[in-house]
């Protein structure tokens, strides 16, 4: 499984370059959180902006027919990986960004800190309860996705 931006760059916030990433093997495409919920025209944002019971909501309703059909992929022999974004506040899985307390648009400074991003969270959790044994890895290290 694979985060949506890293085979399709159109998805990431405007700015940031396409991540480097060389498929192996048969994939499943996430779908990006971000962009179904906020649009194409998003601003950057971070990990704690996402955070709300809204967006856990919208993100566990894309997660349930991936988790399906892992659990079933699974049954047939299948190991599952889990590639995220180095950063992201929804795709991170070892770091995500952190910072932008709200108000008027302007510059501000964010950070990478340890943690999975809002999307990454709610799908390593639907596995978990489903007994669903995988693997995870991320690509790029960016501020931001």
């Amino acid at each position: 499984m694979v985060a949506h931006c890293l085979l399709n760059p159109l998805t990431r916030v405007k700015g940031l370059e396409s991540l480097a990433f060389s498929p192996a093997g048969p994939l499943v495409q996430l779908p990006c959180p971000e962009a179904l919920y906020l649009g194409l025209e998003r601003w950057a944002i971070t990990q704690n902006q996402l955070d709300v019971p809204q967006f856990r909501r919208f993100c566990r309703s894309l997660i349930v027919q991936y988790a399906d059909l892992l659990e079933m992929l699974t049954k047939e022999g299948a190991r599952v990986r889990i590639v995220g974004v180095a950063g992201s506040p929804s795709c991170g899985m070892k770091t995500t960004s952190r910072g932008y307390e709200g108000g008027r648009v302007r510059e501000c400074e964010h950070m990478h800190v340890p943690g999975q991003g809002i999307f990454m969270e709610e799908l390593i959790g639907e596995l978990e309860r489903r007994g669903i044994i995988f693997d995870c890895e991320e690509i790029g290290q960016e501020s931001g996705t």
